[in-house]
């Protein structure tokens, strides 16, 4: 497993940037009315078994207005009657279309008892023409979309999956459950056959103990079939596999990766997969197995020079930990000095030299310390440069030990520990403090391969940046929000075989956007413009917040000496209507909102 340090890229940081200035300006509020048969699709937990926590974020923080990714503008939501119903925001009048029905589909009556758990209806777009939808029973449509940026259009369906308890499938998601993610793979040169992946999610109560989160992740296929010689024909999609995943924890990111060979997560309590119908689960092995894997890997890959011998290690945030097995006859010895340019020591195994302090991939500090027993000699050096990840002890050394050997005392701190913390950076009310980390999670060896810290901070919201990419997760540093974009891996090679590297880029920075959200306690969605400029915090009802970063010459102080100071623009907006907001999309000139019985835009800007 790597570790991947979330280093944002200086250029786009602003140290000088001086908050946010509240603006009086007017920003134009327009009221589109829907009828009683257009409004919103809304569905309440189950008071008998739906309380928990994880399904209180379920229920209450879904955002019932999805965008189209590959048609900027194009709104979607799900009304009463089971409508797809779309509206496109014209940014050349500042105002909305009117309601246009795509799709139909027909919503199970409502039970009058409290025997079912339904969720509410979710719908994401797997490509420029297809697109899934749940109706929060356990149907789950695939559609076929068309031109979705054409004036008219409608969807038709092209498959229904079957559910596990009325076809008898493994793994397909039971009951209800709410899609969060889905992506179409093309098939490779020489295939047949394309694939879309879907991730679906349910929370499963148990009467005795705490209520547990299930990821559903399902691989369709669909053949493909040379009937004439002009012409390729498209056979119905099948099931090929699916896998589940289970955590005490709520995902407060979920996204698949490029290729859909892993599955990105970012959660206070890890997901581990325990069934997959294509990939056998192996067991994770005892920590006796782990240590002896370990062992014997560092074997294998130590130092050829020195035959035999078996060296593994291990690093935190702050110190590297080596392990020297004795095993075999051999005989460790460790010396160690301090000099004028910091500490050295030599570490050789029976009078051969196997590393130098000057051999090690960065500095080190203090006096190295050691401890012996029969079996292993321990050493630990303490970084100079904490916060920092080796991606390598030293050049061709053995690989990083991680199977079994990080204990709960050991996980990596928080990226901003010099940064000072208020009551409202804590996880809840008594003060406990929560831990948060960005996994890659593999989908044949069901293994972590990649992991970031995000300290005791959750992901801010997540955003997508590029349509056929996975969404960007924004994340806290210090006092601003930055948007980290996972880009493409790139292939590497180790000792084992060939690998990936995970790959996190810097895409932008709200600026102190991260101060001021932490201090909203009522807040309900997160969300920013496509181009970053400006975010949005949006409470259950009423309450909006508006934070420009940039606009014109108005947004810098005027200093007579040292440098300038940025600021940036704060709006609140005071809505009349105090039902509830049931959805948000940002776009850059606008804000669109979904009310219990209404659209509500708010006119950031309006073409001349």
């Amino acid at each position: 497993m790597r570790y991947t340090e979330l280093r944002p890229d200086p250029q786009l940081l602003k140290p000088n940037y001086g908050g946010f200035k509240l603006s009086l300006d007017t920003i134009p509020v327009l009221r589109s009315e829907l009828p009683a048969t257009q409004r919103a699709h809304r569905v309440r937990p189950n008071p008998q078994r739906q309380y928990s926590y994880l399904h209180a974020r379920l229920f209450g923080l879904q955002n019932h207005l999805v965008a189209d990714p590959w048609t900027p503008g194009c709104l979607y939501y799900i009304d009463v009657s089971g409508t797809v119903q779309r509206v496109q925001y014209q940014p050349s009048i500042g105002r909305l279309s009117a309601c246009c029905p795509v799709y139909r589909m027909v919503l199970p009556p409502q039970s009058t008892t409290t025997d079912s758990d339904p969720y509410n209806c979710s719908l994401v777009f797997a490509s420029d023409r297809l697109c899934l939808l749940a109706d929060g029973h356990g149907k789950v449509s695939v559609l076929q979309t068309g031109n979705r940026g054409a004036a008219t259009t409608t969807w038709e369906t092209e498959c229904v999956l079957p559910r596990a308890d009325d076809e008898g499938s493994r793994l397909l998601p039971t009951a209800g459950s709410v899609l969060l993610d889905a992506r179409l793979v093309q098939p490779d040169v020489g295939s047949s056959s394309q694939q879309l992946h879907c991730i679906a999610l349910q929370v499963e109560h148990f009467p005795s103990k705490p209520s547990e989160t299930v990821l559903h992740w399902f691989v369709l296929e669909q053949q493909q079939q040379q009937r004439q010689p002009e012409a390729v024909m498209l056979d119905g999609w099948t099931v090929r596999s699916s896998c589940q995943l289970r955590s005490g924890g709520f995902p407060r990111y979920c996204s698949l990766d490029h290729d859909c060979t892993g599955l990105l997560l970012a959660s206070n309590k890890p997901f581990t997969f325990t069934e997959d119908t294509e990939y056998p689960i192996k067991p994770e092995p005892s920590e006796t197995e782990a240590k002896g894997m370990a062992t014997q890997g560092a074997a294998t890959d130590a130092d050829p020079s020195v035959a035999g011998i078996s060296l593994s290690w291990i690093q935190t945030m702050a110190d590297i930990k080596i392990c020297c097995s004795k095993g075999g006859g051999i005989n460790w010895q460790f010396e160690s000095e301090t000099g004028p340019e910091g500490p050295t020591f030599q570490l050789t195994a029976n009078g051969e030299p196997v590393l130098a302090g000057s051999q090690l991939f960065a500095a080190i500090t203090g006096t190295p310390s050691t401890s012996e027993t029969d079996t292993v000699l321990e050493l630990v050096l303490e970084k100079a440069a904490k916060e920092c990840v080796w991606p390598h002890l030293y050049e061709d050394g053995p690989e990083e030990m991680t199977v079994g050997t990080v204990a709960a005392n050991e996980l990596l701190p928080a990226p901003d520990l010099d940064a000072m913390l208020e009551e409202c950076d804590f996880g809840d009310a008594e003060g406990e403090e929560q831990y948060f980390t960005l996994e890659r999670l593999d989908r044949q060896t069901h293994r972590v391969t990649d992991r970031a810290s995000l300290g005791s901070q959750p992901p801010l919201f997540a955003m997508r940046l590029q349509p056929d990419a996975p969404t960007a997760i924004v994340v806290r540093h210090h006092v601003d929000a930055c948007v980290w974009q996972p880009i493409r891996p790139v292939a590497t090679s180790t000792a084992t075989g060939p690998a990936s590297s995970w790959n996190l880029r810097h895409e932008g920075t709200l600026h102190t956007f991260g101060y001021v959200q932490a201090s909203k306690r009522q807040q309900k969605y997160l969300a920013a413009a496509p181009d970053l400029g400006y975010a949005a915090i949006c409470e259950s009802e009423r309450m909006m917040s508006i934070y420009r970063l940039n606009y014109g010459t108005s947004g810098v102080l005027r200093r007579r000496h040292g440098p300038q100071v940025s600021v940036g623009q704060q709006h609140l907006i005071f809505l009349e209507d105090t039902s509830e907001i049931l959805g948000i999309c940002c776009e850059n000139e606008a804000i669109v909102l979904l009310l219990e019985g209404a659209l509500v835009t708010l006119q950031l800007t309006i073409e001349e």
